[in-house]
């Protein structure tokens, strides 16, 4: 009620409510929280080792420990605030408990002097990014067709991997200045920006969407009425034919309301659009399509959380350089905001070009690659040459991460089903187990096999899994194009 009631009042004035009603204002604000949310986890990521050791006497698995707080917390945000998030129909006020989750966490650290108080912040820093990244990912997906999805996401990645860019400078500059006070006030700093942002600029993704809807009822010719609406609804032709590329979509039995997928004789225009099923997040789960963009999501981003981990330790440990951890995930974050947006690009490119199975071909050469990156830097006897398989793990990091999270919004988009939050959810649940399982199984490996055995058995292994989900759904889909000839 106070939401509504505070949006009534910021309508009010017409600029305002130009700039609140319009998608990009939606992807904007997504890029610029995204970038809030990395920076305020990257802010600790180089000084934890150093807290944990130096300050605090804790074991080098206990550095596992915090970054498995962090995804515990990253489950929970995402799973509740995608399934409530669909269930009531609304993004913003879950976006905005999320900013206050981020003012609370920070008042946490800022009094941290024990390792509990640590694991405590994590927690509670998880929770928030879990709420964070499902919603604005599920934003841009609601007011973007998936032509263009994969490139929006891909920008509001580069948003992300700049803050991871500069996100351990900035925290271990302003640990030796001040210790931990420093962070802890920018981390309730930028929760209390994200809050005013929201609250002042963001109107509902889910309205902006019918918003959207009305307005080309109202501009466009009525030849091109039901085109736009279709590309409002992700279902362009000359890119989403699910059925032809080789993708499952919801079948009659997952949804009751008609479509044109089951009912040729039923059209939809601006006037009269489809009815959108909600439908649940097991259903969801048990798609091939998303099950293989979970696997590469717990994959990539697993290995980076437990890269995080161990590279500062190998770095003392095999180099004795302690005070070139922030340094090497500035050279990570440079190459992700290099090319993330190129690759974005060319993965629109190349499904426009071949078709959705192409999806698969690209994060099925991730998964090889990654393996190739992490024997690179095992066997790397020089800080340079590590940094160069470090370089080469970004590029092969967006290969398996750019497609499988645009993934679960093109699918939801195209089986034309109200629960992109769901789906989104169920990405960043992918990530956060990825957090929970990798980093803690890497930590404790490397305190009894040391950093080769540990990278390459945690990586081979998760990479193995993504790899023979893709060929397996690949092979699959030829068979049935073949026996269909």
């Amino acid at each position: 009620m106070v939401t509504t009631s505070a949006n009534g009042f910021l309508n009010k004035c017409p600029l305002l409510c130009t700039i609140r009603h319009q998608p990009a204002t939606v992807w904007v604000i997504s890029a610029v929280s995204f970038f809030i949310d990395t920076f305020i986890y990257s802010l600790t990521v180089a000084m934890l080792p150093e807290i944990l050791q130096k300050d605090m006497g804790a074991s080098e698995s206990a550095t596992g420990l915090v970054t498995t707080m962090f995804g515990i917390g990253g489950l929970i945000g995402s799973l509740s605030s995608g399934i409530l998030s669909d269930h009531y129909h609304d993004r913003n006020v879950l976006q905005i408990i999320g900013s206050l989750i981020y003012v609370i966490a920070g008042v946490i650290f800022y009094y941290s002097k024990h390792y509990y108080q640590l694991l405590l912040f994590r927690f509670i820093n998880g929770i928030a990014s879990g709420i964070a990244c499902t919603l604005l990912c599920t934003a841009v997906g609601d007011v973007y067709p998936a032509n263009l999805l994969g490139f929006k996401l891909a920008i509001v990645y580069l948003c992300n991997d700049i803050a991871y860019t500069i996100g351990p400078i900035c925290g271990q500059k302003l640990y030796q200045i001040n210790g931990v006070y420093g962070p802890a006030l920018l981390v309730i700093a930028l929760g209390l920006f994200k809050l005013v942002l929201l609250i002042v600029f963001a109107e509902d993704s889910l309205v902006i969407r019918e918003f959207v809807r009305v307005r080309l009822s109202t501009l466009a010719p009525a030849n091109l009425v039901q085109d736009n609406s279709q590309m409002l609804h992700g279902k362009h032709a000359e890119v989403m034919s699910y059925d032809n590329a080789g993708i499952d979509v919801l079948e009659k039995s997952d949804s009751q309301l008609p479509t044109q997928k089951n009912n040729p004789n039923i059209t939809f225009g601006i006037d009269n659009p489809p009815q959108r099923a909600s439908i649940s997040l097991w259903r969801l789960l048990v798609r091939p399509p998303v099950v293989i963009s979970a696997f590469a999501i717990i994959s990539c981003l697993g290995i980076q959380g437990m890269l995080e981990g161990l590279v500062p330790l190998h770095l003392i440990d095999r180099f004795s350089r302690s005070d070139d951890s922030g340094m090497a995930f500035v050279i990570l974050g440079l190459v992700f905001t290099v090319l993330v947006s190129a690759v974005g690009k060319l993965t629109d490119a190349t499904i426009r070009w071949r078709g959705e199975v192409m999806r698969y071909y690209i994060i099925l050469f991730g998964s090889i690659s990654t393996v190739l990156a992490m024997l690179l830097m095992t066997l790397a006897n020089t800080y340079a040459t590590m940094m160069v398989g470090f370089s080469f793990f970004a590029l092969t990091n967006l290969c398996m991460c750019i497609p499988a999270q645009s993934a679960f919004g093109d699918f939801v988009n195209g089986a034309n089903v109200d629960s992109m939050a769901r789906g989104y959810s169920i990405a960043i649940c992918a990530w956060a187990v990825g957090a929970i399982a990798l980093p803690s199984i890497g930590s404790a490996l490397y305190s009894h096999a040391g950093f080769t055995k540990s990278v390459m058995g945690v990586s081979s292994i998760a990479c193995a899994i993504t790899a023979g989900a893709c060929l397996a759904f690949i092979i699959r889909k030829q068979r049935l194009c073949v026996g269909q000839r």
